[in-house]
């Protein structure tokens, strides 16, 4: 993923409402102690350790590190970087933090004053906002070209690195694990559930930010939602949330 689909997703406006209804099961009652039996059964099936112990892994960062540096396309600086990641089996943290000062370097030339926020995970992301002055065509044209040679090939790896070392197929389990880790979610949380609630929210397009609480169970929007929003994006949600002053 280059930077440019990074970037245009970070300024995407995903907002929506839910109107939630209540079902109610009609067949006969169980037993107490047999539902609670089923429960535990399905907890333990349904944890987020099994989830992993079972799940699908994708290429290993040691061939996508081979792969990268065997392209004809690179300049020497990504190709030093890339053949220092073969060789340790790791993008060195100050190698990205170069690529990304060259990128910032080349959007400052071009009359462009980025302010990127270093994530967690390390990594850079750029405002959720654009500069309504700002002409978002010529800015994301400028934005390809000084992520040419900087951050285009390098930031994607690292981010791949950095974000899912295990590769799992399914980021799910990244941003289930994620939420767990911060406290936001229970020891409850599963893939499952969170793919569930993206679904929910990928059908919706209402503009209610009060209804994000209500799909994923915990608050998303505004400073609260700061550390959910970075969690979700694991996952592939990158979202800012209308009407909110997001960090």
């Amino acid at each position: 993923m280059i930077r440019v689909h990074k970037l245009m997703k970070n300024v995407v406006l995903l907002a929506v409402m839910l109107s939630m209804t209540l079902l109610c099961g009609c067949g006969g009652q169980k037993p107490t102690q047999n539902r609670a039996q089923e429960k535990s059964s399905t907890e333990r099936s349904g944890s987020l350790a099994q989830e992993k112990s079972s799940a699908e892994r994708i290429e290993s960062l040691e061939s996508m590190f081979k792969s990268a540096a065997s392209r004809k396309d690179l300049d020497d600086f990504e190709r030093d970087v890339l053949n220092r990641a073969v060789k340790t089996g790791r993008i060195d943290p100050a190698d990205y933090e170069t690529a990304h000062d060259k990128y910032l370097e080349c959007m400052a030339n071009a009359g462009y004053d980025e302010h990127d926020t270093k994530m967690p995970d390390g990594l850079y992301k750029s405002s959720e906002t654009l500069d309504p002055n700002i002409d978002s065509k010529q800015w994301f044209k400028q934005v390809t070209s000084c992520s040419a040679h900087t951050t285009d090939t390098i930031e994607s790896l690292f981010r791949d690195q950095q974000d899912n070392p295990e590769r799992y197929k399914d980021t799910g389990i990244l941003a289930a694990q994620c939420l767990m880790d911060a406290g936001i979610a229970d020891k409850t949380y599963t893939a499952a559930k969170f793919n569930e609630s993206a679904q929910i929210l990928q059908a919706h397009n209402d503009n209610d930010q009060r209804a994000l609480q209500e799909i994923f169970g915990f608050p998303v929007a505004g400073k609260q939602g700061s550390q959910a929003r970075y969690c979700l994006s694991l996952g592939g949600l990158n979202m800012s949330v209308n009407g909110v002053d997001n960090p």
